[in-house]
């Protein structure tokens, strides 16, 4: 099964096909794993010998033969690794191998027969550009690796928080995305703005600056103190009365920047500042770069690069401004408020930036960590099955320094607070967030239990009548979301974004983690997941909350929903999807993991 692993040393290629193989069949692609028929061996053309079950997937140019075996994780069936067998429908007779993720989509190719025409040839380029990338990256890894052990450095050897931020934000950015096959590319870079750019390299670059007229512009919040003045950017100090300095990413800077501009109607008034300023790193997601001179502060800019399909492109709207912090206030009070909840999460604090009307590509929204000390540990959720240097995988270097080397009394606690926060907003205030791997990260403090911290929470999904039913000061805030997808009105979406984020990504993926590196059974790490899962339901329904939703969802159903990146992100068009968000388009076929004895 794909797991969240490290870059693949061996055969990039093989590793990508495996990953997009079981992906197709993860996600019903083109009824892969609904319509395709289980049979044995024998049934298969040019007798291949093994293994002993294959899928008789039907597209429609022919059929394509997929070896597999028996999977209990996202999938009932997984690729087995032997060549896969397609037969056309043109040639009577005629079968050829196809071992390779070029070969596999030139056979889906055929079967396109709605307005997604040359979106699978989009995505082959994709595939190729990750295969690029992650070899890449996996030099860079290599010799970083190889310089720590030189040098006998260790994460403790950064005596600041941030810089350990950015330590670890490193070697979560080596690992590859659970789910998505090709997370890998981040198209729009080539290897030198790789190098120059990504969070894999640790590079160090400075901002670029415009200064905007200050009519087109809203300033929300307040910026940091280490924002340049004009001069620090080559231009005369007067125009501060005028104009706004606005942040723009190098790289769209050399690239797009001018298209862009000549395409609106300020471009002609807007000023190019000659000179950079404002020395930043990036950290996990690329585009949000921590200000050196205030590493407390990390700013998230417009990047031209798409990243998890080629829909995914990496802007700032304005009404993600706005909303995110809206619900920053939400999860703030809801914190400050419920007994339980109280000293289990903190919020990063997102209250401030710049946008140019609704031009997404002219904006930026500052993130504020607030209150925390150098004696403090952020890890992102992303991170924790990343390895280091020395063998352990960051999950053991937490539980050794925070738990005594107790790896499953970490997890457990870890499972345990993620399970009692996402049940909680959910069932009692009608709220899921978004809060994937790379926008949940743990808070370790010596000697207290740990916390969560959220960032990035512009995306949840809201249910009115139940929040505001619970917290009538809240309508007020609801009333100011300006993205109407986030607000739902029945139980359903609630429970997809719980199962596949904080079950699947956020517990589940790591689970399976650990027990890949032989660190406790899956059976062990399930056993854990359910009870904590039972254990929090059965307080709920103490506290006179209906379980029942979670119960029927988690526990009851035999197959849990399943979020699909790879066909609303990159193989099918929305019209074909009907999918309103790319983000959250899901079916229902995995195994429930947790209604079983893993």
């Amino acid at each position: 099964m794909t797991r969240n692993t490290a870059l693949s040393s061996t055969d990039p290629g093989q590793y990508l096909t495996q990953r997009l193989v079981d992906a197709l069949i993860r996600e019903d692609v083109a009824g892969c794993q609904s319509d395709s028929q289980a049979v044995g061996v024998d049934s298969v053309p040019g007798s291949p010998g093994a293994p002993a079950t294959w899928l008789r997937w039907t597209l429609a140019q022919g059929i394509l033969w997929l070896p597999v075996n028996p999977a209990t994780f996202m999938q009932r069936w997984q690729w087995s690794g032997d060549p896969l067998i397609w037969q056309s429908a043109d040639q009577a007779g005629s079968v050829s191998e196809v071992n390779h993720y070029e070969q596999v989509l030139a056979c889906l190719t055929a079967d396109e027969h709605d307005d997604s025409g040359g979106q699978l040839e989009v995505y082959a380029d994709e595939c190729r550009t990750a295969e690029s990338h992650a070899s890449f990256c996996h030099e860079e890894r290599s010799r970083w690796f190889d310089e720590i052990r030189h040098q006998g450095q260790s994460w403790k050897d950064f005596p600041r928080l941030s810089e350990r931020m950015l330590h670890f934000d490193r070697l979560a950015a080596f690992l590859d995305h659970p789910f998505y096959p090709s997370a890998r590319a981040k198209s729009g870079f080539d290897k030198a703005a790789l190098a120059a750019y990504a969070p894999e390299f640790a590079p160090r670059f400075r901002l670029r600056w415009l200064a905007v007229p200050g009519p087109e512009v809203t300033a929300v919040g307040e910026l940091p103190g280490c924002w340049p003045d004009f001069s620090e950017v080559g231009l005369d100090n007067r125009l501060a009365d005028s104009h706004y300095l606005l942040p723009v990413h190098p790289h769209l800077w050399d690239t797009a920047l001018s298209d862009y501009l000549s395409n609106t109607e300020i471009g002609a008034s807007v000023i190019r500042a000659p000179t950079p300023a404002l020395w930043v790193q990036p950290t996990l997601s690329v585009r949000t770069l921590q200000l050196e001179a205030a590493p407390e502060v990390h700013v998230k800019v417009p990047l031209t690069i798409r990243t998890l399909g080629n829909r995914n492109i990496r802007t700032v709207k304005p009404s993600t401004l706005y909303d995110g912090h809206t619900v920053q206030q939400i999860l703030q009070e809801i914190a400050g408020k419920d007994p339980v909840l109280k000293g289990t999460f903190s919020v990063t604090d997102e209250s401030s930036g710049l946008h140019v009307g609704d031009l997404p590509w002219l904006g930026c929204i500052v993130r504020r960590f607030c209150g925390f000390s150098d004696q403090q540990q952020i890890v992102p959720v992303a991170s924790l099955l990343a390895d280091s240097p020395d063998g352990r995988c960051v999950a053991q270097m937490m539980a050794d320094e925070f738990n005594s080397g107790d790896l499953t009394e970490w997890v457990r606690q870890y499972v345990a607070l993620t399970l009692t926060v996402h049940l909680r907003l959910w069932l009692v205030y009608g709220i899921a967030l978004e809060s994937n791997q790379q926008n949940s990260m743990v808070l370790l403090t010596p000697g207290r239990p740990p916390q969560l911290l959220f960032k990035d929470n512009d995306a949840p999904r809201l249910w009115p009548d139940r929040l505001c039913g619970q917290m009538p000061s809240m309508e007020s805030k609801v009333a100011q979301l300006r993205d109407q997808r986030i607000l739902v009105n029945n139980e359903t979406p609630l429970a997809q974004m719980f199962t596949t984020i904080t079950l699947q990504l956020n517990l589940a993926v790591i689970l399976e983690g650990l027990a890949a590196r032989g660190l406790g059974s899956r059976g062990h790490w399930y056993k854990v997941l359910r009870e904590e899962v039972i254990s929090v339901l059965d307080q709920l329904d103490e506290e006179g909350v209906n379980t029942q939703p979670a119960r029927k969802v988690l526990l009851e159903d035999r197959q849990l929903y399943t979020k699909y990146l790879l066909r609303a992100g990159s193989l099918e068009s929305k019209s074909r999807t009907g999918a309103a968000d790319i983000n959250k388009f899901y079916g229902k076929l995995a195994p429930n993991f947790l209604g079983q004895e893993s």
